[in-house]
């Protein structure tokens, strides 16, 4: 088997593997499964997808916040965060201090139409999500919180999301999905 001036080594050996691999998954990188429609066409359900958990800083491990932070999601980044205790996969549609704008309109029977627009992209809501995103009035200019973002999944029809719950709280972050196909 091992001879005895080899078997201390090889515990040490074996610790320090052991580790670094807890260390890089739990500060740098991390590999999950896709369940859901809500990111089809670019994530179907069933795809795994690679996180670097140290695209916008070093998180502690536990709870929503971070040792040190050196970047904020950007618009069209794919990110990774936890609602209702569930990983959710969306995109950054608004970063903080991008201007929001409400639009409440009367159609044909007396129908009410909702949308916000926002970095020139218009989005249909319902009367809830126009509320749940801080609509109030017929038009309504605002901006997204300090801290927080605007989260949607690509396929609008089949996402729970920001329209559904709110802005998202950028420690509430878990990381940056990175594709490979």
């Amino acid at each position: 088997m091992f001879k005895n001036n080899y078997y201390p080594k090889f515990c040490i050996l074996f610790f320090v593997v052991l580790f670094a691999a807890g260390f890089i998954k739990s500060f740098i990188f991390d590999v999950k499964l896709v369940k859901g429609k809500s990111m089809e066409p670019v994530l179907k359900d069933g795809d795994f997808i690679f996180i670097f958990k140290a695209a916008y800083g070093i998180k502690l491990p536990w709870g929503n916040s971070y040792l040190l932070r050196w970047a904020e999601p950007a618009i069209d980044d794919l990110i990774l965060y936890v609602k209702d205790g569930h990983f959710t996969v969306k995109r950054c549609a608004g970063t903080a201090y991008l201007p929001i704008e409400f639009y409440k309109s009367l159609g044909y029977n007396n129908e009410l139409f909702y949308t916000v627009t926002t970095g020139g992209k218009t989005i249909e809501l319902t009367a809830v999500q126009f509320r749940n995103l801080g609509g109030m009035a017929d038009k309504q200019k605002q901006v997204i919180p300090k801290g927080y973002i605007l989260a949607l999944g690509d396929n609008l029809e089949a996402s729970y999301d920001s329209r559904d719950y709110g802005f998202i709280f950028i420690g509430s972050i878990y990381g940056k999905v990175l594709l490979w196909k």
